[in-house]
C-alpha cells in the first residue's frame, strides 16, 4: 500500500461546507490520528464481488482505479431496474478483474466476459434510462454479448449490463423513506454519482466487525459482507460512527454524512450465495450492528 494511503486522520465534530463529497480546498484545521487504513476495495460492478487494491484515486464521484469509477457497471432486468444481490444471490459468485482497459467477469465454471473500459461513450452506443431503487438515471448499454452472458448465468430473459458515464444526464433522485434532510441535500449536490447507494465512499472499521463477531455464536463475518471501499484498523469499535471528517496523508479529505445498515449483506455467505439470517444475527443487528459510514 502506498505511503500516501497508509494513515487515517480525522477531525471530530467539525462542520464543513458540503458534506458527504470530496473536498478540494486545503483544510487548515488540526487533526488527530485515530487509525490506519487496513485495506482498500474497489467494486467495478454493483452487486458483484469487489477487488482488493493497493491504491486508487479519490474523486468527487468515488474511488477510481485504472480510470474506472467505483460501481460504474450495473446489471438490470427487462424493466431496466437494478438486479441486486438480495434478488439474485448468485451474483456474488461472479468474480471481477481489471487488466489495463479490460474488465473481466468470470463465473465459477470458468466462463468469462471481457468488457472494454472505454474512456467515453461511442457514437454508436445505445443510451437507456434505468432505475436504481427509486432513482432514475441514464446508462450506456454494454451490448448483446454482455447481455447474453448475464442472461445465461442468471437464467433470466432481457437482462442487460449497463455502464455509467459522468457526462450522461444527471441522476434524478427520489425521496427514500425518512432520510435525513442532509442526506437528500447530499444526493442533490452530487448528481453525477455512478451506481452507489447514497454517496461516493463507504467506510467501516475492522474493530467494529470484530466486536460484532464476538456476539455471534456460529458463523463469523468479514469486511466483504459490508462492501466498503475503505477498511480502517487501529481504532475503537464503532468510533467511525462519530467521525465527521477523515483526512489522508495525501491530503484527500472526506466528510461523514450518514450511517447505513447492512443487515442483509452481513447475514450473507458470499461464497455459497445464500443468506444466513439466524437469531444470533438478528439479535446483533438489532443491537450494536456494524454500520457503514457513507462519505
Amino acid at each position: 500500500m502506498s505511503q500516501s494511503l497508509t494513515t487515517l486522520w480525522i477531525a471530530a465534530a467539525v462542520a464543513v461546507g458540503v458534506v458527504g463529497v470530496m473536498l478540494w480546498k486545503k483544510n487548515k484545521r488540526s487533526f488527530v490520528k485515530v487509525g490506519t487504513i487496513s485495506k482498500l476495495y474497489f467494486f467495478p460492478v454493483k452487486s458483484l464481488r469487489g477487488i482488493e487494491v493497493n491504491a486508487g484515486k479519490c474523486t468527487k464521484l468515488g474511488f477510481q482505479v485504472n480510470g474506472l469509477l467505483d460501481r460504474s457497471f450495473m446489471v438490470i432486468d427487462g424493466e431496466r431496474v437494478l438486479i441486486s444481490q438480495e434478488e439474485r444471490s448468485s451474483l456474488t459468485l461472479l468474480t471481477v478483474q481489471i487488466d489495463g482497459k479490460t474488465l473481466t467477469i468470470s463465473t465459477p465454471s470458468g466462463k468469462k466476459l471481457n468488457v472494454e473500459i472505454k474512456d467515453s461513450i461511442s457514437p454508436d452506443d445505445k443510451t437507456i434510462r434505468c432505475r436504481l431503487f427509486k432513482d432514475v438515471t441514464e446508462a450506456d448499454d454494454c451490448g448483446d454479448e454482455a447481455a447474453s452472458f448475464f442472461q445465461s448465468f442468471l437464467n433470466m430473459p432481457d437482462v442487460r449490463l449497463v455502464r455509467h458515464f459522468p457526462d450522461l444526464s444527471k441522476r434524478e433522485y427520489q425521496p427514500r423513506g425518512k432520510g435525513k434532510p442532509s442526506e437528500q441535500q447530499l444526493r442533490k449536490e452530487n448528481p453525477n454519482l455512478a451506481f452507489q447507494n447514497k454517496a461516493a465512499f463507504h467506510v467501516v472499521s475492522k474493530p467494529s466487525i470484530d466486536d460484532l463477531n464476538s456476539k455471534l455464536e456460529d458463523r463469523k463475518v468479514s469486511e466483504v459482507n459490508f462492501r466498503p471501499n475503505i477498511l480502517v484498523d487501529d481504532c475503537k469499535p464503532f468510533s467511525e460512527d462519530s467521525w465527521r471528517c477523515i483526512k489522508f496523508n495525501s491530503g484527500a479529505l472526506l466528510c461523514n454524512e450518514t450511517l447505513f445498515d447492512r443487515f442483509l449483506s452481513f447475514s450473507y455467505n458470499q461464497n455459497r450465495a445464500v443468506f444466513n439470517i439466524r437469531p444470533t444475527f438478528a439479535a446483533a443487528a438489532s443491537g450494536a450492528a456494524v454500520k457503514e459510514a457513507y462519505l
